[in-house]
């Protein structure tokens, strides 16, 4: 891992344990640190968990090419952009989240160091329950190769942030719901993915509260860190800045940052884990006019759902794509349908 100097004449690290807040909370008070940070901020952890469920759209995403917004209405499910990248989630009390806020001098210099650095203490407080955490492409962390926390990091301001969330449980039917998508086979597919490449805390029958977790954490940033932790609050200024910093990754005008005059496409392709993924493409094979829902693992067809204008039978056609590269599947499809 990179080296980060650190001097015993640095300031402590900051703790803040907000434990269950209003959902804009938890998106808020972090984006409010990072943007007032400068060389003389203290760097800061916080730990929290929301008291109601929300979505939360990434910084470069389209937001009506991601969700269905009467969808969203339906279910009273608000959506907040954040200023970090990513794929959209679904975040609800059955999470636990913790944030590092950090001025980027006192981070590595590359991304990979950086999320090891901030992802030790995480996966220390999991191997900690007898479990066999461990960090898989960079950023995820894994239990029995199956994603436990996801996670994301960038630069706001002068600050680098890192944040990421623990699955205690997961509600699979309302993140899929809200998902603006080409047809039902991809949300069908990417339900099934989920649920075979996510684990939670709860498939995991552990009895564990979140206060017993969130003092897991508490005890593992206080030996990785390598730096002294002081439990801290929020400030009047740093709660007022919150408050309008939720304001704004709310507002209508910031919600469609990057839409266009063209009507937005349903998404193409969802990301499940570093290696799953669920991808919509089409293609004119002969008379017919074809559409294709796959999941892939490592480019893999793991399964398939074809359909077609005018309509006939794809299933033995399927069965035979499974095994194959996504990158054949057209030439593929071509050779299964002559035999």
């Amino acid at each position: 891992m990179g080296s980060v100097e650190i001097s015993n004449s640095m300031k402590p690290i900051r703790l803040i344990n907000l434990g269950a807040v209003p959902s804009w909370q938890t998106q808020a008070v972090y984006h409010a640190l990072a943007k007032r940070m400068d060389d003389q901020a203290q760097d800061t952890i916080v730990i929290c968990q929301p008291t109601e469920p929300y979505l939360c759209l990434g910084y470069h995403q389209v937001f009506d090419s991601i969700f269905d917004s009467v969808e969203c209405s339906r279910r009273g499910l608000p959506v907040y952009r954040r200023r970090l990248g990513g794929g959209a989630t679904y975040l609800d009390k059955n999470q636990i989240f913790y944030q590092c806020i950090f001025h980027h001098i006192h981070m590595p210099a590359m991304l990979k160091d950086i999320f090891t650095f901030s992802l030790n203490s995480p996966i220390a407080a999991l191997r900690g329950l007898g479990l066999d955490a461990s960090l898989h492409d960079i950023n995820e962390i894994e239990i029995q190769g199956r994603r436990i926390a996801g996670t994301g990091g960038g630069r706001i301001g002068e600050a680098t942030v890192v944040v990421g969330n623990i699955l205690f449980d997961f509600d699979y039917e309302a993140m899929t719901a809200v998902w603006h998508i080409p047809w039902d086979s991809f949300r069908s597919l990417a339900q099934r993915a989920l649920r075979q490449h996510i684990i939670t805390i709860k498939d995991l029958s552990l009895t564990i509260s979140m206060d017993q977790m969130t003092e897991l954490l508490i005890s593992a940033y206080s030996r990785s860190m390598k730096r002294p932790l002081e439990m801290g609050m929020l400030t009047p200024g740093e709660m007022q800045a919150a408050e309008e910093e939720a304001g704004e990754m709310t507002s209508l005008e910031y919600l469609e940052l990057h839409k266009t005059d063209v009507k937005s496409e349903p998404m193409r392709k969802l990301k499940i884990s570093a290696r799953a993924y669920i991808i919509y493409d089409e293609v004119c094979h002969g008379k017919y006019d074809v559409e294709g829902s796959f999941w892939i693992n490592e480019d893999i067809i793991q399964s398939a759902i074809l359909r077609s204008k005018p309509e006939r039978e794809w299933h033995s056609i399927e069965q035979k794509l499974c095994g194959r590269s996504i990158k054949d599947w057209k030439n593929d499809l071509e050779k299964y349908s002559s035999k």
